[in-house]
């Protein structure tokens, strides 16, 4: 299912929390990126964490109703799109995704809370391929030419994750048991 969601801004999400309106914002990142940076009183409910008890546990607690929606955020919005697919697949309504995610909050200079001193995903895949491209070249001079090879290996793996926008490197990361500590309170699972 690919539907269309209404989207809202950061600006605007932000004065209905000011204005005291009952927001729900769920935040579909890993739980490390979530502890570098998420929206104050956002739930964490990983995207690959999505399955009927989580769903139920939403619609309890939110009542699902039309004039109480939920939001529906991670950091640029993709995986906020598929989380709200799965949603919507699943029976709940009334969703709508912060236009630019987090990313956008955060460049809107609006209220982050950080939980932690957690690398974000980003920037550990990121140390984790350079390190790797390091190893290589060291590996190639070193102990035999074909590790040069790798670091072709490598690039096409990045040429792959920026098209597809998959990134293979960061779900294995996102699985190291650093990342899935949950040290931050507001979660959508009990």
């Amino acid at each position: 299912m690919n539907s269309t969601y209404y989207e809202i801004a950061a600006s605007e999400l932000h004065q209905r929390i000011k204005a005291g309106d009952e927001v729900t914002i769920l935040d579909v990142r890993s739980p490390a990126e979530y502890q570098s940076g998420h929206i104050p009183g956002s739930r964490l409910l990983p995207i690959d964490e999505i399955n009927n008890s989580s769903i139920a546990e939403i619609a309890k607690t939110t009542g699902n109703k039309a004039d109480n929606p939920i939001y529906v955020t991670c950091w640029s919005g993709l995986r906020a799109k598929q989380a709200a697919n799965l949603l919507t697949e699943a029976g709940i309504k009334n969703l709508i995704l912060l236009s630019g995610g987090t990313e956008a909050w955060q460049k809107k200079g609006l209220p982050t809370k950080r939980c932690g001193t957690n690398l974000s995903l980003e920037r550990q895949v990121q140390i984790a391929i350079g390190s790797l491209l390091i190893l290589k070249v060291f590996f190639g001079f070193t102990v035999h030419e074909l590790f040069f090879v790798a670091g072709a290996v490598i690039g096409a793996g990045l040429i792959s994750a920026g098209i597809t926008r998959w990134c293979g490197m960061a779900q294995l990361i996102a699985r190291m048991p650093w990342n899935r500590e949950r040290s931050c309170s507001e979660e959508a699972k009990a």
